[in-house]
């Protein structure tokens, strides 16, 4: 190659490197204005959901705080109702875990120890929790049964 060659092909490349600098820099100010975007999109939604996060949690407890004893008592399968009770409250911890997160998210900060807390863990002891609720519903149906029978059949 010739200097006048080598010349050309130097200033090709500097030509490409400058366009490939400009292109960069384009690409990154779309990427930090996109990551703006998120930010600020997660921020409105962490707001809203921190508004909302305990209404959501208390309709999960009312789905899932009906004991088994009571759903058998009204004649629900008793696996399922100790399943729903675990899953309700598997459901509330991760609301409570995701306002724990936006929280943080929103101040930077964790949140004191009694906001949004995790229930605790407990052993299932599945056949024992089913042992029990069969056995307090039909306690109770016998109780009603003989609260009937008084009544009708009592004196009093």
């Amino acid at each position: 190659m010739t200097a006048i060659d080598l010349e050309k092909a130097r200033k090709a490349a500097e030509a490409a490197a400058t366009k490939l600098a400009e292109a960069e820099a384009a690409e990154a100010a779309r990427g930090a204005e996109k990551a703006a975007e998120r930010i600020e999109r997660q921020h409105e939604l962490d707001t809203e959901f921190l508004a909302q996060w305990e209404k959501l949690d208390a309709e999960l407890m009312a789905i899932g705080s009906k004991s088994a004893a009571d759903a058998v008592y009204e004649g629900a399968d008793p696996i399922a109702a100790v399943v729903r009770f675990w899953v309700e409250r598997a459901k509330r911890n991760a609301v409570r875990t995701h306002a724990r997160n936006a929280y943080y998210r929103l101040h930077g900060q964790h949140p004191d120890d009694m906001f949004a807390r995790e229930l605790p863990w407990r052993d299932m002891r599945i056949a024992d929790r089913l042992e029990d609720a069969i056995y307090a519903a039909s306690s109770r149906h016998g109780d009603d049964l003989a609260d009937k029978l008084e009544a009708e059949w009592m004196v009093e």
